[in-house]
């Protein structure tokens, strides 16, 4: 019998008969059958395989969902109890907080106090569902077992639920991708069209570096290829990295200016930090070292004399009947004549000696490496110095010096107050003398 013959079909169904077409075509050969097989066979085993391991994923989270259950009910419990009995609400909450990190639980509350009235909770839970698992907390007390609250655990079904789900999705997919992907034209053309592309897009990412100078991606296509989704990737990457550059750019040039601040803010610190350490050790009127800055040269200068056998040698002077220059001509004229007094000790001192006002009238000019003979010798040429000067208030005046030099076991208590006798020595002798610590 004849069937009967159908009319044309429309145009839009013309495309789908020439895709059976060449479906059909391609099962004819031996290689279109083992292809179609290879399909076949493959969903077959996928579906096979996958609802056997879903059955076992599934018991093994039924299995963890279960065994984090008794973790709680043997682990934690008597520690809840014991914070709940003791009315520790910190400790309660950082163990109701590390049951509720737990992935199995969507969330958990504890209620403890007299008549349970008191409760603390973490994550998503209602103690009216039905798959809210309740536990007593007993806490021991003598023999006995004293119920001290109750915590209320809300399982995380939807954990369980949503990774056989996700299992299966992925596994499905895993599967039919496997199935599919088996052309090896198919790869080729991936491998042309867009393997190529994102791999050297991966090459130009590895090698950009920020310091260097930045030279936008070109895909290597012909001029007329489409301005499609690999276009619009490499568009995105030249913009991501140019504006990773030019914020690498910017940082440069802002710690530049940083740096410059820095190092005129230190610099300028350091000097005002030498200013405050000049004023501390500096005697005001004077512009001398004061008694500190003496006695830190004091220290310095002991420690290098003892360490290297070296001498050292003090001068103690004052100037003479210094009180009736402030009784007659006023503490302004007196302090001029400090002032001038003080230039000439600076000018006639050597650059190695330390001069420096004790306070008063009286300076000591401390002379390292220098012996006795060689301090009188520079004593009295200031002596002299002094008594040529004309002071600009009074006219002329004089002055009385003490010599010592530094002995075994001398301290700088010691070698002054030798200084100090030999000056007093000059004083009492007639004044405008220098006088050493050997005098009798």
């Amino acid at each position: 019998m004849t069937a009967p013959v159908s009319p044309d079909p429309p145009d839009q169904y013309r495309d789908c008969r020439g895709c059976i077409s060449w479906v059909s075509g391609m099962t004819r050969g031996v290689a279109g059958r083992m292809l179609l097989w290879i399909l076949v066979i493959s969903a077959v085993t996928a579906v096979m395989a996958t609802s056997v391991q879903l059955f076992f994923d599934y018991r093994r989270d039924v299995s963890d969902l279960e065994q984090a259950m008794r973790y709680i009910e043997e682990n934690q419990l008597p520690g809840l109890a014991e914070a709940a009995w003791n009315f520790h609400t910190d400790a309660l909450r950082v163990q109701l907080d590390g049951i509720g990190h737990s992935a199995w639980v969507a969330g958990a509350m504890v209620r403890y106090g007299p008549s349970q009235t008191a409760e603390l909770s973490t994550g998503n839970i209602h103690v009216t569902q039905a798959e809210v698992l309740k536990f007593p907390l007993l806490r021991h007390v003598g023999t006995k077992q004293v119920l001290v609250g109750e915590i209320y655990v809300a399982p995380n079904l939807s954990n369980l639920y949503g990774r056989t789900i996700n299992r299966i999705a992925v596994v499905l997919s895993t599967q039919a991708v496997k199935s599919l992907v088996i052309s090896t034209s198919i790869l080729l053309l991936a491998s042309g069209m867009i393997t190529r592309h994102l791999t050297a897009m991966a090459q130009f990412a590895k090698s950009f570096e920020p310091g260097k100078p930045f030279a936008p991606f070109v895909l290597r296509r012909k001029r007329q290829a489409p301005h499609d989704e690999l276009a619009v990737l490499s568009d995105g990457l030249n913009d991501a990295y140019g504006r990773l550059y030019a914020a690498h750019q910017f940082e440069v040039r802002h710690n530049e200016r940083l740096s410059e601040q820095v190092a005129q803010r230190t610099a300028e610190l350091r000097e005002a930090h030498e200013a405050l350490a000049k004023l501390a050790t500096t005697d005001r009127l004077t512009g001398l070292a004061n008694r500190l800055g003496l006695d830190n040269a004091f220290a310095r200068e002991l420690v290098r004399a003892e360490r290297y056998g070296k001498p050292l040698a003090v001068i103690l002077t004052d100037i003479d009947e210094f009180k009736q220059v402030n009784d007659t001509h006023g503490h302004q004229a007196g302090d001029d004549v400090l002032q001038e007094f003080a230039a000439i000790l600076q000018r006639e001192a050597r650059g190695s000696d330390t001069v420096g006002r004790c306070g008063g009238e009286e300076f000591l000019i401390l002379c390292p490496e220098t012996d006795l003979a060689e301090a009188l010798i520079i004593a009295e040429r200031i002596r002299l110095a002094v008594a040529n000067h004309t002071f600009a208030a009074i006219g002329n005046k004089t002055s009385s010096f003490g010599v010592a030099a530094l002995q075994q076991s001398d301290t700088e208590a010691s070698l002054v107050k030798r200084a100090d006798q030999a000056l007093y020595r000059a004083k009492a002798n007639g004044r405008n003398l220098v006088e050493s610590e050997q005098a009798a």
